[in-house]
């Protein structure tokens, strides 16, 4: 039998594979996981929260953590510290073309695959599957009390701009693109969360949520910054919430201002057990369009909103 050889640019270019990929795979092996673990540390201290990582190491042309646990920094002298929402794996790796980075995240019985890449313009493409939202302490890190699942998918393009003459930076204020979510049996079962009221001062009110349905989310549409909320709706039995409007965002996400109009239909004996949110529920005017339901107006920044 005749011996086979390759071709000569057939052989070079098996030559170049197998050397490319045993320089990713000694990149991987070799990658500093213990220095990196403690930078995530560090970033995740200054933006105020804890990360716990169970362990660290190479993934699939990847660098994978494993039972990592995020939770919010909170007082030293709390009897009980904040709760933690559990992540079961997440790993990232880098993207060609474009150039940029992917990262994977399985947790709430579902996952999160997200990309991020671009150079003149950033490409952010995000898709959420199932996330089951009573899983992985979601009630003990949110303080919400959640059933149900959610998806969706996220893909907005972010130019870069220079500002002030330094290295061009994401300008969200220019976003284009789409948000969209989709829910199955989404209910909020109680909870707290914490809200500024104008009737209340500006320091931030804790809220006591009441039981209700969440319907199917609303699509957000962007183009060159503005945003336009579809029309969402929620209810149960005792409660019914409509909401439209826009959202205009800034250079930075923060200071991304909304302008959504909430309606709100109470059943009485409801507004009574609600206590201090029912007050407020009292202190809103009615809607011109309904006098069965109440309307007010979320405005403020994201980074610190206003209902009135």
């Amino acid at each position: 039998m005749a011996e086979q050889t390759l071709k000569p640019w057939k052989r070079a270019l098996a030559y170049t594979a197998f050397g490319f990929f045993a320089l990713v795979a000694a990149f991987f092996i070799t990658f500093p996981y213990e220095a990196l673990r403690e930078r995530i540390r560090n970033e995740a201290d200054s933006a105020g929260y804890l990360v716990r990582i169970g362990s660290m190491g190479p993934g699939f042309f990847s660098v994978r953590a494993s039972d990592v646990q995020l939770s919010k920094k909170g007082d030293p002298t709390a009897e009980k510290p904040p709760e933690a929402l559990r992540i079961d794996s997440l790993s990232v790796s880098p993207t060609l073309f474009p150039p940029g980075v992917a990262v994977k995240a399985k947790l709430l019985e579902g996952s999160i695959a997200a990309k991020v890449s671009g150079l003149s313009t950033t490409g952010i493409s995000v898709v959420v599957d199932d996330l089951d939202m009573s899983k992985g302490n979601m009630k003990g890190f949110s303080g919400i009390d959640f059933a149900g699942t959610i998806s969706g998918e996220v893909d907005l393009k972010i130019p870069k701009a220079s500002v002030g003459g330094g290295a061009a930076e994401p300008d969200f204020g220019a976003t284009s693109g789409t948000v969209a979510l989709e829910t199955k049996g989404l209910t909020i079962n109680g909870g707290t969360v914490n809200m500024v009221l104008a009737q209340f001062g500006p320091e931030p009110t804790p809220l006591d949520l009441p039981k209700i349905g969440v319907g199917d989310l609303a699509k957000l549409s962007f183009d060159k910054g503005a945003g336009k909320v579809d029309d969402f709706h929620a209810k149960s039995s005792d409660l019914e919430l409509q909401a439209s409007g826009t959202l205009k965002l800034a250079k930075r996400i923060e200071y991304s201002e909304p302008s959504i109009e909430v309606r709100i239909k109470a059943e009485p004996e409801f507004v009574k057990r609600l206590g201090l949110i029912g007050s407020a529920l009292s202190m809103i005017g009615p809607d011109p369009k309904d006098p069965n339901f109440r309307m007010g107006r979320l405005t403020g920044y994201l980074g610190r909103p206003n209902f009135r």
